[in-house]
């Protein structure tokens, strides 16, 4: 092949108390790379049609930081063109620059051949999460190498572990965020008692999902420690907004990703009233906010087209 359009989908990282462990893949929005080996001996980004907002220099972009990575482990000065034809949206908390990594990771393990296992696939894709939020995390781009739901067993080396996922209708009002990253206010510490409760959450998702509870998943995700009470404070009215979504049908609620975007699991038959409730929440903080219903999915990275 000499060239390759790979599909990989968003996903919800951070999923709701598995900070930088868990994450769900989404049956959409999913991001499209179209890849093509040349004889220029580098790499290129070629942003025509993109809607999305995204540096074409391969140092500051997310899919061609992890291909360098790449390149720089097997020894390889390949010329490699990548063109994004379909994107996430950017800053959104919905996994587009893990997405974008996992997908070009894929792409030329195809292209060229190389056979790489997932965990080695995942962990060149994470140098790719450097360029969005300045640290290698794999989290974002297991779930879209691999779709499903996803847990980062371990960082050094590695190793991630995939589940398949229960139909989980979700509901999110995606906002963009107004900084590069919130990580560095992440607390270094935590008080023991919210660490058992946080573990505690934790082995409750698994369970739910293993056991295909979307019930219990939605309780087991709406409380977290970690990342909620940092990210949250970035968006207006959450505690309101999060309150009238469970009141109003869903079933848990948390912050998808990075944030800013809230994410809710429902029933199937709540779907649209959940939807309404997320719009007049936003609405009552004079907010607009595109508003997408979609689910979870098996479905990870793969090949759509190829010549």
């Amino acid at each position: 092949m000499k060239s390759v359009t790979i599909r990989a989908p968003s996903t919800i990282a951070n999923f709701g108390p598995g900070f930088d462990i868990f994450a769900l893949a989404l049956e959409h929005p999913y991001i499209e790379l179209k890849m093509e080996l040349t004889e220029t001996r580098s790499i290129a980004i070629r942003l025509d049609g993109c809607r999305e907002d995204m540096p074409d220099d391969p140092e500051k972009n997310c899919a061609g930081l992890a291909l360098m990575d790449m390149l720089k482990r097997i020894n390889s000065n390949t010329g490699v063109l990548v063109e994004p034809l379909k994107t996430i949206r950017v800053g959104a908390g919905l996994g587009s620059s893990g997405a974008c990594a996992s997908a070009s990771v894929y792409g030329l393990n195809r292209l060229l051949q190389l056979n790489l296992g997932s965990d080695q696939m995942i962990e060149i894709a994470s140098q790719g999460e450097i360029a969005s939020g300045s640290v290698a995390h794999a989290d974002n781009v297991a779930g879209a190498m691999l779709g499903g739901f996803v847990i980062v067993k371990s960082y050094n080396p590695i190793s991630v572990l995939r589940m398949d996922v229960p139909d989980v209708p979700i509901v999110i009002g995606i906002m963009r965020k107004t900084q590069r990253t919130t990580r560095s206010f992440i607390p270094k510490a935590m008080d023991l008692s919210l660490v058992k409760e946080q573990l505690s959450m934790c082995s409750l998702v698994i369970h739910a999902i293993l056991s295909g509870d979307v019930e219990e998943l939605g309780k087991a995700i709406s409380k977290d420690h970690i990342s909620e009470p940092v990210r949250s404070q970035s968006i207006p009215g959450y505690v309101k907004i999060k309150k009238k979504l469970l009141d109003g049908g869903a079933l848990g609620c948390n912050v998808s990703g990075g944030g800013l975007s809230i994410f809710a699991i429902c029933d199937q038959n709540r779907v649209q009233d959940v939807a309404e409730v997320m719009k007049d929440g936003f609405a009552d903080q004079g907010i607009d906010p595109e508003v997408i219903i979609t689910r979870s999915s098996n479905q990870g990275a793969q090949v759509v087209a190829s010549d």
